[in-house]
């Protein structure tokens, strides 16, 4: 009874409200409805007007909220982004679809959440739970916006939640109120991929993981077109599981058809593949000890097989720069033998370093030429078995080893750089042979030269050879002084060989530092006669130029000058040349001296000053010594 009361009186205060609510309304005065007790906006709805292109919003006003603020993400538990603040009115415009489809940032078929919070005295307090909009869907390329489907709504006992609250599990996707009867819930076996949100979760339109995805329709999940992995795909319909096109792994693919695998295309190790037809595993492959030199089956008989044996007493008989010569014991006039050669190993004589490089035929001697100097290399020589062998065979092994193979190392070609003056520097290297002929030797090298120790950066100069031997020279003059060359060589031997052996070197010198010529040059005025008419007077320099020959000076002449008191010198009113020096005791001593006739000049009155400056050349350029004076003589 107690029961029953209360819920009369319950009724009967809520009927007064309700009275009291419709009274305002009729007298036109706005209800603002707001959030009891919490900064957060309550009752939040989202909708999409399908006849405005926009989503408006709803939610209750938090009292003293001075704006508020509205985001919006893709997914519920997504990453929300702020896009509107808004006054204090109730309804609110979001999201003109219109607008965002021309500026590209709204997606078709997708769901949008948002969320409220209110900004109470300056801060934003906590914003709501997300709520989604109605579905905004696309058709075609044509149809721009489907048209929004209403969920279906059904009443709310008073016991449940608000009439527009979303509860877990609900995607939002549904226009007003009863949204937890989970009708337009996605499920998980559904795929999305359909218009009109119900009845999506009987899985007619889900891709199982047997299904590829290559049909129209329901029922994709029997299996009739997906390619299992016997399957090989090249076939267009059903039942592609029957093998029928599936390559065995013996199966050579080369037919058309069913039925690959009974292994008659199919090559065997022992089939060389060289054929048309079936049945190729008789007697076409090649054995170890077949030479491969017939046409037919049975190859494997050894009757078409070479023997090899080897030969003992393999010898080095000269050792080159770049070759060596082998001799060997003889197994006849008319014997046939491979050389082959090895750079390690040369005491194995089974090893797989050995490599052909000739045959010969009624010859025991081999010249291996075009070879890398200071290198060591190693020979075995074969001999060809006749059918009736006049020979003993012997075999090698560990203990006589050395009867069989033999090394040799090429000699190592020398360069030497040495300056000679500030211009230039002498290089020297060894003239090589090129072949067996003992007279042949290079007929030219080609000389690189560099400032830095890099061939590539090198200038390249052509230089004779000489076939008498000698050790090659070459002056490279007209350097710069004080300065570091490399120098490295290549032999060429022209018509004995096309072959250019690889280069030596390097090898470095430093040109010297500038000379001055005629420093130790000396001289003095001598008083040759006297005129005729006075003052004037006949003088002579007398010039020392040292005890060395004249012809070893490193000048050819000696320049006189002449001027009077105030005046510098100007150009020399004499050159003498230093061959006509001659031996004799002068004013310095015994030594080459220039005859003092050589210059004698008659003098003018007054004070005469002289001076003398050797003359020499340097690649084909003139170059002077310093001007010394030797003295000066008085005419009055």
């Amino acid at each position: 009874m107690k029961g029953k009361t209360f819920t009369k009186k319950l009724w009967s205060v809520f009927s007064l409200v309700m009275m009291l609510c419709m009274t305002v309304t009729s007298l036109g005065i706005p209800a603002e409805v707001f959030a009891a007790d919490s900064d957060t906006p309550a009752n939040v709805a989202a909708k999409y007007n399908k006849d405005q292109n926009w989503t408006t919003i709803e939610f209750d006003k938090v009292e003293g909220a001075e704006s508020y603020n509205v985001y919006r993400a893709e997914t519920q538990t997504g990453q929300f982004e702020r896009i509107q603040t808004l006054a204090g009115n109730k309804t609110f415009t979001v999201d003109d679809f219109m607008k965002l489809e021309v500026e590209g940032t709204l997606k078709a078929d997708y769901l949008y959440y948002y969320k409220v919070s209110a900004v109470v005295e300056g801060k934003e307090q906590t914003a709501t739970a997300p709520v989604a909009n109605q579905d905004v869907t696309t058709q075609s390329t044509e149809t721009k916006i489907d048209e929004a489907v209403d969920a279906p709504q059904t009443d709310v006992e008073a016991d449940t939640y608000g009439s527009s609250k979303h509860k877990t599990g609900c995607d939002g996707k549904h226009s007003g109120r009863t949204c937890n009867n989970n009708a337009g819930k996605h499920d998980k076996d559904c795929d999305k991929n359909h218009s009109n949100g119900r009845k999506c979760n009987t899985n007619n339109w889900k891709h199982d993981d047997d299904c590829d995805k290559k049909h129209s329709g329901k029922n994709c999940n029997k299996n009739n077109c997906k390619h299992e992995p016997d399957c090989d795909k090249n076939h267009s319909g059903n039942n592609c599981n029957n093998n029928n096109c599936k390559h065995d792994p013996d199966c050579d693919k080369n037919h058309n058809g069913n039925n690959c695998n009974s292994n008659n295309w199919h090559h065997k190790p022992n089939c060389d593949e060289k054929h048309n037809d079936k049945n190729c595993n008789n007697n076409w492959k090649h054995h170890d000890d077949c030479d491969k030199n017939h046409s037919g089956k049975e190859c494997n008989h050894n009757n078409y097989k070479e023997k090899w044996d080897a030969v003992k007493n393999v010898c080095v008989t000269e050792t080159q720069h770049h070759w060596l010569k082998l001799s060997w014991e003889s197994k006849g006039s008319n014997a046939e033998y491979k050389i082959f050669r090895a750079t390690n190993k040369c005491n194995d004589y089974n090893s797989g370093n050995f490599r052909e490089i000739a045959t010969v035929t009624g010859k025991t001697t081999y010249n291996d030429i075009k070879l890398n100097h200071n290198t060591t290399y190693c020979y075995k020589v074969m001999v060809k078995r006749p059918k009736v062998c006049p020979y003993t065979i012997e075999t090698v092994s560990s203990s006589n080893v050395g009867k069989f193979t033999v090394c040799g190392t090429t000699l190592n070609p020398n360069i030497k750089a040495k300056a000679v003056s500030d211009k230039a520097i002498k290089v020297t290297w060894t003239n090589t042979k090129s072949d067996n002929g003992s007279t042949r030797f290079a007929t030219s090298y080609t000389l690189y030269r560099s400032k830095t120790n890099n061939i590539n950066q090198a200038t390249a100069i052509r230089v004779n050879g000489k076939q008498d031997g000698s050790e090659m020279t070459y002056l490279d003059d007209c350097l710069d002084q004080c300065t570091t060359y490399f120098y490295w060589v290549k032999a060429n031997y022209g018509q004995w060989s096309n072959w250019v052996s690889p280069q030596w070197g390097s090898s470095c010198a430093t040109t010297l530092k500038k000379k001055e010529i005629g420093n130790g040059l000396r001289g003095c005025i001598k008083n040759k006669l006297m005129c005729g008419c006075i003052p004037t007077r006949y003088y002579g320099a007398q010039i020392f130029l040292g005890t060395q020959n004249p012809n070893s000076l490193d000048y050819t002449k000696v320049r006189v000058y002449r001027r009077t008191s105030g005046c510098g010198y100007g150009s020399a009113y004499k050159t003498i040349d230093v061959r006509y020096a001659k031996y004799m005791n002068g004013s310095f001593g015994r030594g080459y001296y220039l005859d003092s006739g050589l210059s004698e000049v008659c003098l003018s009155r007054g004070t005469h000053y002289f001076a003398i400056q050797a003359v020499g050349f340097d690649c084909g350029k003139e170059i002077t010594g310093p001007i010394k004076e030797i003295g000066c003589v008085s005419v009055r």
